[in-house]
């Protein structure tokens, strides 16, 4: 029997590709929001790290998200003709296979559009996570339950992203300077090296007054500082742990459990955009907003993208149509 095939070292796992790495941090944060046990988050972030050991230089290190199946299949091989187990190799397969599943449906965090692993006999498909839509009021609900804290930097987080549907990436650019004044951030960069400037409205302008009084004078120009205001942190990475705090919050306040998540900001917002429940709207004593212009709020480069990010109706417009009650 050939010898067992050894992948993951300390090593060659500091050579590995940041994006890669990157990629699989994001997956495992989100593996715990979905409430995934500890052992099943242990052994995917043991198989994908294996296998990105190996790509150091079995894919000349390459991102994962740039890898052909070619590359997928040549390392099953290799696994095979070394003695690994169908059993092994399976749960491989399906280890990384989700990762880019996850990858794929994070369109607005990464640049990638189709799995190629999808298509690689023995795997099953799994999806990734639902979408979960919040209510203008669910979100004043949270956002109220901040204020009351005196968490102000968390209630700017939920309403900055709430207002201007931005991505978590884009949120984490904001910076402080002018903030107070405007309707408008500084310029972010958006997925595919999109430029653009996000919208936002009174809750935002609210919270972040709050937490500029609570910070006090410092030198940073980000909105988001640690609790010791002694350096900034990283948005991107503390909206998980955030967005978990205000599932507990809204929970306490209604009774419900949400398993939403950052991205979820995004979706709502356009949503209530769209049917006209957005506070925004009523304060600006407007209705909803039609295609073309969330289109241009969510920096879309297609309408049929912006069209995803909504509910779906159809069964709506078949029982308007027929006049007619149909069941969910």
């Amino acid at each position: 029997m050939a010898k067992r095939l050894r992948l993951f070292s300390e090593e060659k796992w500091k050579q590995v590709n940041n994006e890669s790495k990157m990629l699989l941090d994001d997956y495992l944060l989100e593996l715990q929001s979905q409430g995934k046990s500890e052992k099943t988050i242990y052994q995917y972030k043991a198989d994908i790290r294996a296998f990105l050991c190996w790509g150091v230089e079995g894919a000349k290190n390459k991102s994962i998200l740039e890898l052909k199946k070619r590359t997928f299949r040549q390392f099953f091989i290799e696994m095979k003709n070394n003695g690994t187990s169908p059993a092994r190799i399976n749960r491989f397969q399906s280890s990384i296979r989700n990762l880019l599943a996850f990858a794929e449906q994070e369109e607005d965090e990464y640049d990638y559009d189709r799995n190629a692993m999808s298509t690689i006999k023995g795997i099953q498909g799994e999806k990734v996570r639902d979408i979960y839509f919040l209510t203008d009021k669910q979100i004043e609900i949270i956002y109220n339950r901040l204020l009351e804290k005196k968490e102000y930097q968390k209630a700017l987080y939920l309403a900055l992203s709430y207002d201007s549907a931005g991505r978590r990436n884009e949120i984490a650019q904001v910076k402080k300077d002018g903030f107070l004044i405007k309707n408008q951030t500084n310029q972010v960069i958006g997925k595919r090296g999109k430029k653009f400037k996000l919208l936002y409205f009174s809750r935002s302008k609210i919270a972040a007054r709050l937490w500029f009084e609570q910070r006090g004078e410092d030198d940073f120009e980000t909105l988001w500082m640690r609790k010791d205001l002694k350096e900034p942190i990283s948005a991107y990475e503390a909206g998980y742990n955030w967005t978990v705090e205000f599932r507990s919050i809204l929970q306490e306040e209604t009774g419900e459990f949400i398993p939403f998540n950052p991205h979820s900001f995004r979706h709502s917002a356009l949503e209530n955009f769209s049917n006209g429940t957005h506070y925004v709207l009523r304060e600006m004593d407007k209705e909803k907003l039609d295609i073309n212009a969330l289109k241009v709020l969510a920096n879309h480069s297609d309408i049929s993208t912006t069209q995803s990010y909504l509910m779906d109706r159809d069964s709506e417009v078949l029982a308007n149509a027929l006049g007619i009650d149909l069941e969910d």
